[in-house]
């Protein structure tokens, strides 16, 4: 009878509400970083409602605030051969896929952390992004499991527990170009 009150008061908990990361006409909540391989920030820059790295530097955005346990969507917009990535859990000082996750976009890793892996961690299922089209990428973080889809697809379910919490992320590489748009979170309980 317990297990059954709580499941019953546990499914009828309202969800938390989704945040808006990103508003379309602004930078307004992200801070630009330089990499350890350039003292550049990146190029960033708003073009069509969308987060645009046009690829002069290379450079990392990531938000002002930190998140632990969260479901992100977001979607995506680069060529075929695109390198670039979504930080989760990372800080704001130091190399954010060592102080934290990268999300890889990229359907060449040459050490096999396709698109949707967490590199160096945990590989994905190989997958193709839609090139020059608009990908979903829909990442659930909850412990130290991870839940990743590209495009409705489940690609990653995995453990790894060495980040606990830290900013959201979004990687710009020279000759690099790519758009993010619609990034919104959902932070869990």
């Amino acid at each position: 009878m317990r297990l059954l009150l709580f499941l019953l008061l546990t499914l009828t908990l309202p969800a938390q509400p989704w945040t808006n990361l990103f508003d379309g006409k602004s930078l307004t909540g992200w801070q630009p970083r330089a990499t350890f391989s350039a003292p550049s920030t990146g190029d960033w820059k708003i073009d069509n409602n969308a987060i645009y790295c046009g690829g002069a530097s290379s450079g990392w955005l990531h938000t002002h605030a930190e998140y632990t346990d969260f479901r992100l969507q977001l979607e995506f917009r680069g060529p075929a051969n695109i390198n670039s990535g979504v930080f989760l859990r990372s800080q704001k000082e130091g190399q954010p896929h060592v102080t934290g996750y990268e999300l890889q976009i990229w359907d060449m890793q040459p050490a096999g952390y396709l698109t949707g892996s967490l590199v160096g961690s945990v590989k994905a299922q190989p997958t193709k992004i839609k090139a020059d089209q608009w990908n979903h990428f829909d990442i659930t973080a909850k412990g130290d499991h991870f839940l990743v889809k590209l495009n409705g697809q489940t690609i990653l379910d995995a453990h790894e527990p060495h980040h606990k919490q830290g900013v959201i992320g979004l990687q710009c590489q020279p000759n690099q170009k790519i758009s993010f748009r619609n990034i919104r979170i959902q932070e869990l309980k």
